[in-house]
């Protein structure tokens, strides 16, 4: 008589147990399954190659927005400056590296005279233009939020604009031809900004149809 209440209860203690696992285990042998695996596969089906973000209360964004992504362009581009302006200044340097007949640490510095001179003008290029880009871009996202596309050919021409009326014209002989003509320096940087404002939408176009097709 002993014997069976024991057995009763182990009984109705093991039934209670399962029940505490939600159903997902048993004893006597039974395999215990984990709950962290009993969801919809489907669900992994219909997110697949979609990138998830986490955003904070209110968040609206499907992905970065541009004050965010500032940060990269703007490091990206002084980078990418950088290595082409050396890369130039690797190559005239050893143009007239080739032509002195000094000796080896002489040319060798000159060399590097050229490289870091190319690397750190076009580097601040760059750099000055994927600031304004950015600034502009930023400010256009406050404005209006419903089509960055537009944000990005705005952006894009504005700093064409900007960058080619702003900065000085160089110094080179069509400037000084333009200036014999009777040219205002208005007048030079007001196409200089021409120019600027067509190579922005150009690249801005590019882009876009990169992004689109690539999507």
């Amino acid at each position: 008589m002993d014997r069976t209440l024991s057995s009763m209860d182990s009984l109705s203690a093991s039934s209670g147990l399962t029940s505490a696992l939600g159903g997902y285990g048993a004893l006597g042998g039974a395999q215990i399954q984990s709950p962290y695996l009993q969801f919809d596969p489907l669900l992994l089906e219909a997110n697949a190659g979609k990138s998830e973000f986490i955003f904070p209360d209110g968040g609206h964004r499907a992905n970065r927005g541009r004050f965010e992504l500032a940060f990269s362009q703007i490091g990206s581009s002084v980078m990418t400056g950088a290595g082409i302006g050396g890369t130039i200044g690797v190559y005239r340097g050893l143009r007239v590296v080739s032509e002195l007949k000094e000796s080896v640490a002489v040319r060798r510095s000159q060399l590097l005279n050229y490289v870091t001179k190319n690397g750190a003008g076009m580097a601040n290029t760059f750099g000055t233009i994927a600031l304004l880009y950015s600034a502009i871009g930023v400010g256009l996202s406050f404005v209006q939020d419903t089509n960055d596309d537009i944000n990005t050919v705005c952006a894009a021409v504005s700093t064409g604009a900007l960058y080619g009326g702003l900065s000085s014209p160089p110094t080179n002989k069509r400037t000084e031809k333009a200036l014999e003509m009777g040219r205002k320096l208005w007048q030079i940087r007001l196409r200089r900004s021409a120019i600027g404002a067509a190579i922005g939408m150009s690249a801005a176009v590019a882009y876009l149809f990169y992004v689109m097709f690539e999507g």
